[in-house]
């Protein structure tokens, strides 16, 4: 993974990241990307969203563009939840709810 350019978003409290990811066989994922962006910039994965990652037929090299945010609350602020994460997310909230109701019912 080579980082092309950062960009520091001071108003955002994010660093704009671009770059280029070489690869064998399939496409890296979204979460292969993160994890490797998180690890080489020494930040939490949690504060790392890949916005694209744009590939070429036949090749086995993608560019990316990621944000990289200061902290959890300043990724809340910006960034959007899609209809499927709103979904997991609700998902979530019905388990516990489940898991609490069951603790009080046993």
């Amino acid at each position: 993974m080579n980082i092309t350019s950062k960009k520091e978003n001071a108003l955002l409290e994010r660093m704009e990241v671009q770059g280029t990811i070489e690869f064998e066989g399939a496409t890296p994922s979204v979460a292969h990307v993160t994890q490797e962006l998180a690890q080489q910039l020494h930040h939490d994965p949690a504060n790392v969203a890949v916005q694209h990652i744009y590939t070429q037929f036949g090749h086995h090299r993608a560019e990316f563009i990621a944000l990289v945010y200061a902290s959890a609350q300043a990724r809340k602020k910006v960034e959007v939840l899609h209809p499927h994460m709103k979904k997991k997310e609700g998902e979530k909230k019905t388990e516990e709810k489940k898991a609490v109701k069951k603790k009080e019912g046993a």
